[in-house]
């Protein structure tokens, strides 16, 4: 039972196709989820389909991904619990997320794939863990609540005084989460920054301040923005390790910049005498804590949180389809969803 599963695999940088794989054994303490959806990352899928993740100790061929979602299948009589204490059942729906072993090829976070194994062999970490998607959302809506997680994760970190201001850069899913949830933690005025058109569109969605940084004298622009200071805390969240420099002139002397962009390139700080001489607090972030899951669940259904961030879909067999498509317009794409079933 559940031996073999229908899976991504990236052969080699920049081709990938669909195989049935060998599944790591389903034991006592095992969960078995049924995708039915799943997303790509535009960061970390996407430096692994594209042979930029290799710092991490990827090798090919391997199974991407960690968004997926989708129907407990198989409960064992030892299976863990979910972080907040919920035994699973079959039938119950899921984010199934990172899957860190198969026999056969490299788990590179391991999602993409028809059935997700969850034991502690596969899943060792806490954040691993199932969590049970509430009855009033999506399957779809589960797939963005991990991004947003690793959005609460940083805004957790550098922490939220009430009335604080605050500029988020790059309004990928996690800039445009890190929006939503400042004001939901009570942050004052929240300024969205990004050079994509489009982007900046849907971020005036959750703040009226929106900046293009690409034009003339951003710093001014802020400033102004901000009743004449500049904010009090910074989010880098675009993954653009040449952005990082110019962090600093944004934020007040004795704030805070949290880096929360998984950098493929070394991050220079070209003139640190000034970093230096400003009391900063510079913090980082990648992945996700353990409830963090469920937290965003929750807000997802009390209507506090939008999680309806995706712009393409895709039936599974079109991966190498999609993953093109990501490359030729990734600025404009927020996430694409793979369908599992028909």
């Amino acid at each position: 039972m559940y031996e073999k599963a229908k899976a991504i695999i990236i052969k080699r940088p920049g081709e990938s196709e669909i195989r049935n794989i060998r599944l790591a054994e389903v034991d006592e303490e095992t969960i078995v989820v049924k995708t039915k959806y799943s997303g790509i990352s535009i960061g970390t899928e996407m430096a692994v389909f594209n042979g930029k993740a290799g710092w991490e100790g990827v090798w090919y061929p391997c199974v991407p991904g960690y968004e997926e979602v989708g129907e407990v299948v198989y409960v064992g009589k030892n299976a863990f619990k979910t972080n907040s204490g919920e035994t699973l059942k079959v039938g119950d729906r899921v984010m199934a997320n990172e899957v860190r072993y198969y026999p056969d090829y490299m788990a590179a976070w391991g999602g993409q794939c028809e059935y997700a194994i969850k034991n502690p062999k596969t899943s060792p970490a806490l954040m691993d863990r199932p969590a049970k998607i509430p009855e009033n959302v999506s399957y779809k809506e589960a797939v963005i609540a991990y991004l947003a997680s690793v959005a609460k994760k940083g805004i957790d970190m550098v922490g939220v005084n009430k009335g604080e201001s605050f500029l988020v850069i790059g309004m990928g899913v996690i800039g445009l989460s890190a929006v939503q949830l400042l004001k939901i933690y009570g942050a004052g005025k929240v300024i969205a920054g990004d050079i994509n058109d489009t982007r900046l569109k849907i971020a005036k969605k959750y703040t009226e301040y929106t900046i293009d940084l690409k034009k003339p004298d951003p710093i001014k622009t802020i400033i102004d923005m901000n009743d004449g200071k500049k904010v009090d805390v910074v989010i880098e969240a675009s993954g653009n390790p040449k952005v990082v420099d110019d962090v600093f002139d944004y934020v007040r002397p004795g704030g805070r910049i949290h880096l929360q962009g998984q950098y493929r390139e070394p991050v220079i700080i070209t003139r640190y005498s000034r970093w230096n001489c400003s009391d900063l607090r510079v913090s980082a972030s990648i992945a996700l804590n353990p409830g963090n899951k469920e937290e965003i669940l929750k807000l997802i259904s009390e209507g506090k949180f939008d999680a309806n961030l995706w712009t393409e879909e895709y039936y599974v067999d079109d991966a190498q389809k999609a993953y093109e498509e990501v490359n030729k317009n990734k600025y404009d794409i927020l996430k694409v969803l793979f369908k599992w079933e028909d």
